[in-house]
């Protein structure tokens, strides 16, 4: 992999590289060594490489929401058993947009299923299906077939599914909006046509406080959930010292959050004791990379002209240039 990193960047003309994003697979660790070494050849590996390696804070909270959903409650399950059920047949999905219609409902969506593989899909899922909530109440009295299926169904682990109530509809609809904000979370980290490095700190501080609060939450479906998403929160984010420092710098540099927001997340995440441990090495980190660029622009002045390539962060998934 770094082979063929290290051809696309000569074949576009760069030379500097400021940051590397991947994601969490393991052999990525080693590419991106194998490129810190490259770029220590080619005289521009800044700090030698301390901050090369940035993780995918999108591919980070994909992997949080899909160990969560592994407590989804069995509303959620009954929900998509009964989508499952209409979308079977043409004549079912006939008989459902006449009961879109008796209950006047007006939509151009359609009712789709989500897939084990992507965790947003199951929200979309739900946040379509409430739209026709009463249409699924009139199909159940039109077609008895639905309660049959409902009743007749066994999930993988045994249990039966169940007749969809009132009360599943309420659950639903807590999942629904338990899930909107990672599913927004997810949209504004991933932007590719706009700066999202310095909203990343300020993306995982309210992910923290979010699941903290949903925690302790009387809802025990949803409790159980963000306990298992902060347990995989910690497993990445768990431990501040071994994040890279450029996370925390973007935010700081950023004029609606600077250093004292940083430091007041940081103490509301990991203590007062530990926040201001962090705090100082923060500050000391942006002193020694400050220093590093002035030690390049020294050189540059008194040497050869600058190159008028600035240093750009690559993202290995998919291979393109960020400027």
């Amino acid at each position: 992999m770094a082979i063929v990193i290290t051809k696309c960047l000569l074949d576009w003309g760069l030379d500097k590289v400021f940051t590397i994003t991947d994601d969490n697979a393991s052999s990525n660790d080693t590419t991106v060594k194998e490129m810190s070494n490259q770029l220590s050849k080619w005289g521009n590996n800044l700090m030698d490489g301390k901050h090369l390696h940035v993780r995918c804070v999108a591919h980070i909270i994909n992997l949080i929401v899909q160990d969560g959903l592994k407590e989804v409650g069995d509303s959620v399950r009954r929900v998509r058993q009964a989508i499952r059920y209409i979308r079977q047949s043409p004549a079912r999905i006939k008989k459902f947009k006449d009961c879109c219609e008796l209950e006047k409902i007006i939509s151009k969506k359609s009712l789709c299923l989500d897939v084990v593989t992507r965790w947003n899909s199951t929200y979309l899922m739900l946040k379509v299906a409430l739209e026709f909530e009463n249409a699924f109440v009139s199909y159940g009295i039109h077609d008895p077939g639905l309660l049959d299926h409902l009743l007749t169904h066994v999930y993988e682990d045994g249990k039966d599914v169940g007749p969809l109530t009132s009360g599943d509809w309420e659950n639903v609809r807590k999942m629904e909006k338990f899930l909107e904000a990672f599913y927004n979370l997810t949209l504004r980290v991933s932007g590719s046509s706009y700066v999202t490095s310095n909203i990343h700190f300020h993306e995982i501080g309210e992910l923290s406080c979010v699941l903290k609060l949903l925690a302790e939450s009387d809802d025990s479906v949803l409790a159980t959930m963000a306990k298992r998403m902060k347990f995989k929160f910690d497993k990445y984010w768990g431990a501040p010292e071994k994040m890279n420092k450029m996370i925390f710098i973007a935010c700081v540099l950023d004029p609606r959050f600077k250093f004292d927001y940083v430091a007041f997340v940081l103490s509301k995440m990991y203590g007062q004791e530990k926040g201001e441990q962090l705090r100082v090495e923060i500050k000391l980190y942006m002193t020694s990379l400050f220093e590093g660029y002035r030690k390049v622009t020294s050189k540059m002045s008194q040497g050869s002209s600058p190159s008028k390539v600035e240093p750009s962060g690559i993202n290995i998934g998919n291979i393109h240039k960020e400027h």
